[in-house]
């Protein structure tokens, strides 16, 4: 091997070895782990300037709608909710290609504002894609959605 051949492999070799080091979250490089940890912040929000922080998830649609919301759609949509998370449910995963998936999944929390604690299971449709190494939520549809009131009445809605 000559000298010009072992530097090249010395320099791809540490080039490789700091990319593994970079400060960038575990969460960006698997599109269910960073739908879950993007889900997971939407019930812990604090403020409006936590909107800057869940724009770093997004790219696309998803990310042109929640950047025209004003604040106080903002606030009453993450913050002055009253509701607790339950469960997050991965259905199915599709890879469109290799830099865009789909997932399909179901979302459950309990929500006061609609009276005595309905449980609401959302079914959604999730798509993800890869950019610069991590993966960004693009849309997000809604399939189904189910209201459990605890009097035991039911209602489901397209």
């Amino acid at each position: 091997m000559s000298i010009k051949n072992s530097s090249l492999l010395a320099m791809l070799l540490l080039v490789s070895m700091l990319s593994a080091c970079t400060n960038r979250p575990s969460t960006e490089g698997d599109p269910k782990r960073r739908l879950n940890d993007y889900i997971s912040r939407t019930f812990n929000l604090k403020g409006i300037e936590d909107r800057a922080v869940l724009m770093t998830y997004l790219t696309g649609s998803a990310k042109s709608r929640l950047a025209v919301w004003s604040d106080d759609q903002f606030r009453q949509a993450f913050l002055e909710t009253k509701r607790e998370f339950v469960k997050l449910v991965f259905n199915e995963t599709k890879k469109s290609s290799a830099t865009e998936t789909n997932i399909t999944y179901e979302l459950t929390y309990i929500d006061k504002s609609k009276g005595s604690g309905a449980k609401i299971t959302n079914k959604k449709l999730c798509t993800l894609v890869q950019e610069q190494g991590a993966w960004f939520i693009k849309d997000v549809r809604n399939i189904k959605e189910l209201v459990e009131y605890s009097e035991g009445m039911e209602m489901s809605l397209p």
